[in-house]
This record gives C-alpha cells, structure tokens and sequence, in this order.
C-alpha cells in the first residue's frame, strides 16, 4: 500500500521529476471463437530522479484495467511469486505492480544497484537460454516482451570495472519463481496432461515455494570483456529453477501432482561479432541438474534428473537498408540416459524478418519459431505504425499449429489478432 501512495504521490509531483507516463489500450480477439480473448487499458509511469551526484532513483510503476478477459480469469493466488513481488488488486478487475524500485550509486571503479530491478544475461531473441537470472510472466506465453513479462526481482547487483573487462556480482534474496497461467487460463500448460486416461482424477497439491530469503538465496556472477573484436561474456549463477518439477504419485483417489523447486548450477557464456552486413551471435549454458519429466515409477515420482547443456546460434544480416533477417537455432541435450518423456535432443528454430517503409514511421514484422522434433509453431504476423511522434498503433496476429500434446500446438485454438494503441507523455 505504501508503493501505492507513493505512486500517486510522484504522479502529482511530476513537474519535478523526469517522468515519462504511458498509456496503452490493446485488444485480442479469438480466431476460432470470433470471442474477445483479453482486452485492457494500461498506464506505466516511469520516474527518475537524481538525490546526489553520484545517487539516482529508478522507479516503473504499471497499472492495468482489464475488460472481457481469459488470460487470468479472476484473482489469482500468485503462489510463485514472493510477497514483496506480488501484483496487487484493489478491485476485482484493477491491477498494480510496481516494476522496479532501485537506487543506482556510481563510485570511480564501480557501481551499486540495489532494489526492484530486472538483469539481462544473454542475447538470443524469442527464446530464452542464458537470460535466468528474472522469472517470467507466463499469462501470455512468450507473446509479450521480454521487459513486460520479466518479473523484477529485489537483489543487490555490483559491478566493478575492471582493466580487462567489468565484472557483475548479484545477490537475490528474492524467491519468486516464473508464474504460469492457472487451469482455466488462456494459455494454461496443458500438454503435460493430455495423455493421462480421462478416467484418473488429478488433483494438484499447492506450490512448494522456497522462501528463506538467506538459505534460498540466488548467487550469480557475470564477467564481460571485449576482445579481437568479440563481445564476450562469462556467466554463473547458482539459483532455483523457475520451473516447478511436478513430482507425482498414485493412491486411491487418483493421481496427485505436486509441484516443487530444486537448485541448479549455472554456467554458461555468449560470444558475438561483427563481419560486414552479418552479425553472429553464440551462447551456451550447462545446467547441473535438469529435473525431466519422465515414465512413472515408484522410484522417481515421474522425475529424472540430468544434466544438460544447451547452446544458441544466431546469424542476423542487414545488408540491405531498411531490412533485417535473423536465424536462431537452439538445441537442449540431455546427457543423461533415461526414459525421459522428451527427446535427449530438442531443437528449436527462429526466423525473424523485418522491413521497414515510410520513413521508419511504419514496420512490418514477421516471426516464427519452430519446434524441429515435433513440427509443432507459433507464427506472428506484426505491423506498427507511427502516427504521431508519442502515437504508435500496432496490428499483430498469432497462429500456433501442432497436436494438444506438444509445446506449441497445446495452443492451436488460442490464436489471435489483436491491436494496441501506444500514447506517450
């Protein structure tokens, strides 16, 4: 509450502070039903402030009101997101959340962010590999963007400039996990259970958070440097998985899933360069332990645990003016040999290609990514328009194709259109 009051508080002191304040209104329609799937009006206030020379106050602050919507049908619980990161609901369809609170301190050879804040490892696009250290917001899939959906976490984040490069080192006490839409949702995970017999009663026992905010803990290190060319960078982080691994069992009353949260190590490193008109991009990760859903035993609950390691590799071009194509290729490996219920190797495909026309006032985006084992795609069709210089309207659609049981394809009847109109103060 007090955020709250301090939200209205700067919004009326505005005059003296830089505050940037914007309003977005966007709808989304069913292509199958012909129904509204989500409509909202969406207020972000951003506020900067200098308190010293070397002191600066960040704050973001976004409210939304929501009309006719399926993508979270109620109040949710919120049960993976820590107390001090919860979204806030002073009406049934009214929401607050403050997006990041922190203070920057700028020393000779070093700086302290400390507060509500986002962190950005790792330079794939649409999917993520070495962007861990945030959870994600799940209520709309991967179709919002990646600052929108990130949940900010409060963390203590250093970085000391170095001769040979800067160094990063984060402590998050913060325990909020990646929040995925409740049964019932829009975009609620479905493709886990499409194969369980119609005649098995599921019943889900609640989430078992972590929320010792000393003992669970996240610990993270980043090392970047600039080298022959290269941007380099060298990540470790030793965290949760955001994902809950859903340990099962089987009594009388039916099949019981209950969702908990295992620690991993962390180690990965991105690599990119420029050659001309093309621009190629690299990271890898090394997970020490990757918790898979696998065949039932009484053994291991419907869990395996792996190690993994994946990689991307990306290749963008420019070499015409105005257009831009990007190729992405993903690949996971399991290394351990188990009866895992995905494939020890899963690749995925990114193409995104983009033109721009009048000026740069108007942009046309075409983007899809590909799941290779399975044939199963989520394809987005966009296009912006900058009517004035704080109006921008946006047209998008988004077709998912592939079988109930696959990642994309759990989706096939939640395709879209939708439009968004963006007014800047």
């Amino acid at each position: 509450m007090r955020w709250m009051l301090f939200a209205a508080l700067s919004w009326l002191c505005s005059p003296l502070l830089a505050m940037d304040k914007t309003v977005i209104i966007e709808m989304a329609q069913s292509w199958h039903q012909g129904s509204s799937q989500s409509s909202r009006l969406t207020a972000r206030m951003d506020l900067s402030t200098a308190l010293a020379d070397n002191i600066r106050l960040t704050s973001k602050i976004r409210g939304q009101i929501f009309g006719p919507d399926e993508l979270e049908p109620g109040e949710p619980d919120q049960q993976a997101v820590s107390p001090a990161s919860k979204r806030r609901y002073p009406g049934s369809d009214v929401e607050l959340e403050l997006r990041q609170f922190y203070i920057d301190v700028g020393f000779k050879r070093s700086s302290l962010r400390i507060g509500k804040q986002q962190v950005v490892w790792g330079q794939a696009d649409g999917l993520k590999l070495l962007d861990l250290v945030n959870p994600q917001d799940f209520r709309q899939f991967i179709l919002a963007e990646f600052n929108e959906s990130r949940i900010p976490l409060w963390m203590i984040n250093v970085e000391l400039f170095l001769p040979n490069g800067d160094l990063q080192l984060l402590w998050v006490p913060d325990t909020s996990m990646h929040n995925l839409a409740e049964s019932g949702a829009l975009f609620a995970f479905t493709a886990p259970f499409v194969n369980i017999s119609t005649d098995i009663q599921i019943h889900f026992e609640g989430i078992d958070r972590p929320d010792n905010v000393i003992k669970d803990s996240d610990f993270g290190l980043r090392f970047s440097m600039f080298a022959h060319n290269w941007d380099l960078t060298f990540n470790y982080l030793y965290h949760y998985d955001d994902f809950p691994v859903l340990r099962q069992s089987i009594n009388a009353t039916g099949l019981r899933i209950r969702p908990e949260y295992e620690r991993t190590h962390s180690l990965g490193a991105s690599a990119s360069n420029a050659f001309g008109s093309f621009i190629f991009r690299s990271e890898i990760v090394v997970n020490s332990h990757k918790y898979q859903s696998s065949v039932l035993t009484a053994q291991n609950k419907g869990v395996d645990d792996t190690p993994e390691v994946a990689y991307m590799v990306g290749l963008d071009w420019q070499g015409i003016s105005k257009l831009f194509f990007s190729l992405q290729i993903f690949q996971s490996h399991l290394l351990a040999d188990k009866d895992f219920n995905r494939d020890r190797v899963d690749s995925n495909l990114t193409l995104l290609a983009r033109r721009q026309f009048m000026n740069e006032r108007l942009r046309v985006e075409f983007l899809i990514i590909a799941h290779l084992n399975d044939g199963d795609k989520l394809i987005r069709l966009k296009s912006e328009f900058e009517m004035l210089s704080n109006t921008v309207i946006s047209v998008y659609g988004d077709y998912f194709s592939g079988s109930s049981d696959e990642l994309f394809g759990q989706f096939r009847h939640r395709n879209q259109v939708g439009v968004k109109l963006l007014l800047a103060f």
